[in-house]
């Protein structure tokens, strides 16, 4: 028997729909939904609690009848949270102010809470999994088919729900298949015959054991109207319920709900295996075709680096007034519920005009009030203070005829040293050696740890370094690459002067640069006491259109790990780091996936960190999200014939794809800091 769930994910946040067509969405879209479990035809129904409220504001006896038909066991209630944030990009303590405003809002409107949640955007990390189980959810609904493409489990996990594992715990997942929702919108929309789609379904049934496959769960907004557009002429909700019903007419077919599916099939053979739903090639999984990844919430859409970096603001701005006692629950939970709202995915694609606007607004009203609850009292770094290296009036040090000089530092009673010769400059302090090419824009030749490690941990790869002539290139690090839609590069690469100034605790490295974009300058800290590098990049564009904008571009040497052991870590949106070991993996998170679509994939990083290394040692590459939102990607090939690898690290702070429309103009600076620990 395969039991067939149809899911029905409700959103008036959806990025193309005005606010003054709710109650035309409401009433074309939702209701209808309602009526199809009222005339026995089981679905089930998913609102974030943001939306639920503007139903409940539009149509109270909508919430009305949804609950009763909840309570009557002829509909199922899905959950999901406040609102529709990508949970693997946003840090972790908004995640569960998410969920548990999320929670708070159902028990208000719907007298319970459910049980089970849809991953919002189908969008997952490992992380994740703690945070649902702790708002008290027991299975999660997540998209079949990329998690299948790198795991590859046996094909018959597909119709039986297993569990996902999650940091410390672990929860059961129920199937969504972006295929078989595709399907489904296609024939209700009349572009596949309704044979060829229960045909389809057929395909998935077997004689003799208990299945559950997925009839739909996607957008309710695209049946009976056209997002941003008016409501069809055809009743799609008819065509709909008539073509449920003849494919439960078929032997062996059942129409039911996740949840009954759930219950029926967890004792099955084959159920609960503990699998793991991300992978090291794709540590956030989506769904759908590979055009379709984290990154166009993250760098793409409708400027959401800027966005991002806003909503990073008013979070620390947040934590501050928390941390302080500085308000009384009842503003603290108001202010968390609009972060939240703001942190919502469909304000960072093709968002509207009138949509974005609001949106704007609202971000700029929060970030005010709490800057004004805090008092005004934070420091801020004067614009350009960066640029002198602290006092603008202290001198550059001096070299000698050699080109060197030699000072005290501080702390252990080493010698700091820099020189230069040859065309690279080299920086000596008790914690750091540093060498850099000024003809090629002061990039980092290599750095070495001298307490982690003999060796340089990273720097650059010349050109014959591989015999692999998909790595027939020069490789440097701490440069800048952008990409135009048309395929044309501009890097930091050239010839540049570099200036060196020094004080107690480090000695900098500043670097200007015009270059085809703009001008950059490019500033590095070497440290005098710790085992620290930090890489400021401050770049001033008159009119930078949506693009591929990549700095903090590091790659490791791999004479220096031990390719066995790789590992990276980072965390992506949970409580804690999730780990991924490198040996017998490929990644290409930077990699095009088109024409039209800059890059596939990347992490959320959402503490600001990644960490790359071996059994011994460990690199970390942090970067501050309130100063300017930065998303890692890295390259990872393996060389057994050369029994070597390949393996660097890009921060995205700009992608296009499909949703991409932003321009920047003016000043704009992220910094990264290097960091070396023994593992």
């Amino acid at each position: 028997m395969l039991n067939l769930y149809a899911m029905f994910h409700c959103n008036l946040a959806f990025s193309s729909i005005p606010r003054e067509h709710f109650p035309l969405v409401v009433e074309k879209c939702y209701a209808p939904l309602l009526g199809l479990a009222e005339s026995g035809i089981p679905v089930a129904v998913e609102m974030t609690a943001w939306t639920l409220k503007e139903v409940d504001n539009i149509d109270p006896y909508f919430i009305e009848r949804l609950r009763a038909l909840w309570d009557e066991g002829k509909c199922e209630f899905i959950g999901s949270g406040y609102s529709q944030s990508i949970f693997p990009l946003v840090p972790v303590e908004v995640n569960r102010w998410n969920l548990e405003l999320g929670n708070k809002y159902y028990l208000d409107l719907l007298g319970r809470r459910p049980k089970i949640a849809l991953v919002n955007e189908q969008t997952f990390s490992r992380g994740i999994v703690d945070l649902y189980t702790e708002a008290g959810y027991e299975a999660i609904i997540m998209d079949w088919n990329n998690s299948f493409q790198h795991n590859r489990y046996p094909l018959q996990y597909k119709y039986l729900p297993q569990r996902a594992a999650g940091l410390s715990t672990e929860i059961e997942v129920i199937w969504s298949h972006s295929i078989a929702f595709q399907k489904f919108q296609r024939c209700v929309h009349g572009e596949i015959p309704e044979a060829e789609y229960i045909e389809y379904v057929l395909s998935h049934a077997s004689t003799g054991e208990e299945r559950g496959f997925t009839a739909y769960s996607n957008d309710a907004e695209v049946f009976g109207y056209r997002p941003g557009g008016e409501p069809t002429e055809e009743d799609e909700h008819a065509r709909m319920a008539d073509m449920l019903r003849r494919a439960a007419e078929r032997p062996g077919i059942r129409l039911t709900t996740p949840g009954r599916m759930l219950e029926l099939l967890r004792g099955c053979n084959g159920a609960g295996n503990l699998i793991s739903l991300e992978s090291a090639e794709t540590p956030i999984v989506c769904k759908k075709q590979e055009k379709y990844n984290p990154l166009r919430w993250a760098a793409s859409g409708r400027d959401s680096i800027h966005v991002n970096t806003e909503c990073h603001r008013v979070y620390n701005n947040l934590k501050a007034l928390i941390r302080q006692g500085a308000l009384e629950k009842e503003p603290i939970e108001d202010l968390k519920e609009v972060l939240c709202d703001l942190w919502g995915s469909d304000y960072r694609t093709n968002t509207i005009d009138e949509k974005y606007a609001w949106f704007q607004n609202r971000l700029g009203w929060l970030k005010m009030e709490t800057e004004r609850l805090l008092g005004n009292h934070r420091h801020r770094t004067p614009l350009l203070a960066w640029v002198y290296g602290g006092n603008p009036a202290s001198p550059a040090p001096e070299l000698d005829e050699a080109g060197s000089r030699e000072a005290a530092s501080t702390g252990d009673g080493g010698r700091s040293h820099v020189h230069s010769a040859e065309g690279v400059l080299k920086v000596t302090t008790p914690s750091v050696v540093a060498e850099f090419m000024p003809g090629k824009g002061c990039a980092l030749k290599s750095l070495v740890f001298p307490a982690i490690s003999s060796s340089p941990l990273l720097g650059t790869l010349p050109h014959g370094h591989y015999e692999d002539m998909r790595l027939g290139a020069d490789f440097f690090s701490g440069h800048l690459i952008h990409t135009s839609r048309e395929g044309r590069q501009t890097t930091d690469l050239g010839i540049s002067q570099a200036e060196v100034k020094e004080d107690r605790e480090k000695i900098s490295v500043l670097v200007k640069n015009t270059i085809g974009i703009g001008v950059l300058w490019k500033f590095y800290d070497i440290s005098k006491t710790e085992p620290e590098v930090g890489v400021t990049y401050r770049l001033k564009v008159n009119g930078l259109a949506a693009s591929s904008l990549r700095a903090g571009i590091f790659t490791l040497v791999p004479s220096s790990f031990e390719r066995t052991s790789l590992w990276f870590e980072t965390v992506n949106g949970g409580p804690g780091p999730e780990r991924f070991l490198l040996d017998g993996h490929a990644l290409g998170h930077e990699e095009p996936v088109s024409q039209g679509v800059s890059a596939s994939s990347c992490l959320g990083a959402t503490e600001g960190w990644v960490r790359i290394g071996d059994r011994e040692k460990y690199i970390e590459i942090s970067a501050d999200k309130a100063r300017l939102y930065t998303v890692p990607m890295l390259r990872y090939i393996e060389l057994p014939v050369e029994k070597s690898f390949f393996l660097r690290v890009y921060h995205s702070l700009g992608e296009f794809d499909d949703t991409a429309w932003w321009v920047w103009r003016g000043f704009n600076e992220a910094r990264f800091t290097l960091r070396a620990a023994r593992s």
